[in-house]
């Protein structure tokens, strides 16, 4: 009896104890489905195309975590990921993909159902001060970096200082506010640099750069600079990358006003509004900026030492802009624009001038059209879109005194004409095709033919296609050749690209290979002689054979920080690029250089949210060897640091309130092809700024104070063209709307 009652014991207690288990067994069938979508389309619009807004599309390898569970997901080609077996009740997800914003939800599982959700999506991942670096694109953009202008740091005032910190970019200066500004990309040359402004091109035709100063800031929603070799799809001058500026658009009804005063007499104030109606909106705005530009710098010893004053290096500036858009059948929209800037040309203070005058003027009228019957059959995916652009430029220079040489007058007249073309087809095979057409008519004094005609023709195709071999993992293969035919380049020139793109679970690597090329500005060709200088009518257009690119991004996410990290080596010889020398008879003219260019930038961003605010940090550093291939020189090329970083903070605080300090550093350049000598000391400059939200009834606001250069660091990218000392500046902006 006793071995029988413990018998029966042991059985009822492994019944009960079995039974808990059964039913643990029973309830663990629960899934829930997540369909994650992205409006903006960050992966399958190209940022070229950063004024189409398209409805919401998948996104492919985001990753689905269920941290209770501890379970997790990747989205498939349709951006849905299947959590199987959680546990029945509410669970918290937590959904990243590279290039957006991660995203928090809850949902609700219950027993033998599936349980469905979906999430958009925000693509703007980390932003950083304004920066937000995309690594991956479905439409070829490597390494492209988006600035919103709206969220930069307080002290950033015009498209230069915005540009400053943005990896692989240096900003050359030749003085304070307002005075000439390139941008040159990866140790590549201002002239190399294509910059658009709603794809019309600013670079001028007689010199190639693009002068940031005379863009205004208050006008850009949106910039992206993608460096590396684009001809393949922009063609000319996209040698060393693209600067694409967006200009502001409004759907809804807004307003805002905003006046500043800083350093340097500078005052500043803007208007800017936008009314939508049942099938058109209208937006526009006025801008008007000046100030004295007379900072105080040290003469360098070799100047006779000392301190002085900048001189004549006043400036101001003033533009607006107005543009009506319409939908229906086909998105609409008409733009006119004028941009005036006058300023003093205070030159090297090797040589000053006080009496020099500057005076640049812009002003154009753009239409664009663009099919939306993509959107009503997405099966298809068939759309297009068409441009046209008419632009007037007038440069005025002179000098009734100049400290060398005779009296000078100049006068130069540019009409650029452009029409644009664009097809494409997203069903399977992602296909896009466009043509592209320009006639620059210029007239000016200073060549040796004074009027000048230029016609350029562009015929471009890319085709994609994407696999998703299986364990979260996908893979887009993608191909693009340009076809250019241009006046000041001996037939056609073809430009092939080729990039693959490899992504699994926030990780991605980016190959890519591509050619470039860049035609003679006309005044290195047809310059007129004058006084120690010569033009070189027999130059060869400058050219990259094989740009090799590889990027690796890993986007990360741990308890409340998040963030990316991210490496890009590449290697971009130029043949034949053109460079200024004198010659034995201290005769200055272009002539035709090798250079090899390598490099390796280096970068992480990451999102903190903590004690109930956002703090965020973002650190790069980039290595840059441009160096002469030839026998006649070596070393670096004049003017370019082979090392520079930034960093830049982000720290919320009560109010709303975000403190934003950060730092700047050029490293160590050469001044002089063949020699170390008189090479430039590396210098750091440190900014702070303070933005400070406001509310007046139903308007919002916001308040910026901000020091630049606050330890005063006495510095200069080049030589006799010093940088202002410290700086402060003030602005507020009061806005209604949206």
């Amino acid at each position: 009896m006793k071995t029988e009652f413990v018998m029966a014991m042991v059985a009822a207690a492994t019944v009960v104890l079995a039974a808990p288990v059964r039913l643990l067994d029973a309830q663990v069938v629960a899934t829930v489905q997540v369909t994650v979508r992205a409006t903006g389309a960050a992966r399958d619009r190209p940022a070229l195309d950063a004024g189409i807004r398209g409805a919401a599309t998948p996104v492919r390898g985001a990753t689905v975590v269920a941290r209770g569970a501890g379970l997790a997901e990747v989205t498939d080609a349709h951006g849905v990921a299947v959590l199987r077996g959680i546990p029945p009740g509410r669970h918290a997800l937590v959904i990243s993909a590279l290039g957006f914003r991660e995203a928090r939800i809850e949902v609700e599982a219950v027993n033998g159902r599936v349980a469905r959700a979906s999430v958009v999506l925000d693509p703007a991942p980390v932003t950083i001060a304004g920066l937000d670096v995309r690594v991956a694109s479905r439409e070829g953009i490597t390494g492209a970096t988006v600035l919103d202008p709206a969220n930069l740091p307080p002290g950033v005032a015009d498209l230069a200082a915005a540009l400053d910190r943005v990896p692989g970019a240096t900003v050359v200066r030749q003085g304070g506010p307002g005075a000439p500004a390139t941008v040159q990309l990866r140790g590549s040359g201002g002239d190399q640099v294509l910059v658009l402004l709603d794809g019309a091109a600013i670079n001028s035709p007689l010199t190639g750069v693009a002068d940031l100063s005379t863009v205004d800031l208050a006008s850009i929603a949106r910039i992206v600079v993608i460096p590396g070799a684009q001809s393949a799809r922009y063609g000319p001058r996209a040698l060393g990358g693209v600067v694409l500026l967006e200009s502001r658009d409004a759907r809804t009804a807004s307003g805002a006003v905003t006046a500043g005063a800083g350093s340097w007499s500078s005052v500043e104030t803007s208007v800017s509004g936008a009314r939508a109606f049942p099938s058109v909106s209208l937006s526009g705005g006025a801008r008007w900026r000046r100030s004295d530009g007379a900072f105080t710098y040290d003469v360098p010893d070799f100047r006779g030492g000392g301190e002085a004053a900048r001189e004549n290096a006043a400036f101001s500036h003033a533009g607006g802009d107005v543009r009506i858009a319409g939908r229906g059948a086909a998105n609409r929209s008409l733009r006119v624009h004028l941009s005036d800037m006058e300023r003093g040309s205070p030159g090297g203070i090797g040589q000053p001038s006080l009496s020099g005058r500057q005076h640049h003027r812009r002003w154009g009228v753009s239409a664009r059209v663009e099919s939306t019957e993509s959107a009503k059959r997405e099966s298809a995916g068939l759309g297009g879109s068409a441009r046209a652009d008419v632009q007037w430029q007038r440069a005025e220079y002179g000098d009734p005194s100049p400290p060398f040489g005779r009296a000078y007058e100049t006068l130069t007249r540019v009409r650029r004409a452009e029409l644009a073309l664009e097809g494409w087809w997203r069903s399977g095979d992602r296909l896009r095709v466009g043509l592209h057409a320009t006639r620059l008519d210029v007239d000016s004094n200073i060549l040796a033919s004074r009027a000048v005609t230029l016609d350029e023709f562009g015929a471009w195709a890319r085709a994609g296609h994407g696999w998703e071999p299986g364990h979260g993992v996908h893979l887009d293969l993608a191909a693009a050749i340009r076809a250019d035919r241009h006046d000041l380049v001996d037939g056609v020139t073809a430009s092939p690209a080729i990039d693959a793109t490899l992504t699994r679970a926030g990780l991605t690597l980016e190959l890519r290979w591509g050619r470039g090329f860049s035609p003679p500005g006309l005044g290195d060709l047809f310059f007129q002689e004058g006084v120690l200088v010569e033009p070189n009518p027999d130059l060869r257009p400058e050219r990259i054979r094989g740009e090799l690119t590889a990027t690796l991004a890993h986007g990360w996410s741990l308890g409340a920080v998040s963030g990316e990290v991210r490496a890009t080596a590449y290697r971009a010889d130029i043949d034949d690029m053109i460079l200024w020398f004198p010659d034995h008879r201290f005769v200055w003219s272009p002539d035709n250089h090798n250079v090899a260019r390598r490099g390796l930038e280096v970068g992480a961003t990451a999102d903190l949210d903590g004690f109930g605010r956002t703090h965020t940090v973002t650190a790069n550093a980039a290595w840059a060897e441009v160096e002469y291939t030839g026998a006649a020189l070596d070393g670096q090329v004049a003017y370019r640091p082979r090392f520079t970083a930034d960093l830049s903070l982000g720290l919320g605080l009560p109010a709303g309130i975000t403190l934003s300090p950060s730092a700047t550093h050029v490293g160590e350049r050469r001044t002089a092809p063949g020699t170390p000598l008189n090479a430039l000391g590396a210098y750091t400059l440190l900014d702070a700024g303070i933005a400070i939200p406001l509310t007046l009834g139903k308007r919002t606001g916001r308040l910026d104070l901000a020091v630049t250069n606050l330890l005063d660091e006495r510095a200069a990218l080049l030589a006799d063209y010093p940088l202002p000392g410290r700086g402060w500046s003030t602005r507020i902006r009061i806005g209604a709307g949206r």
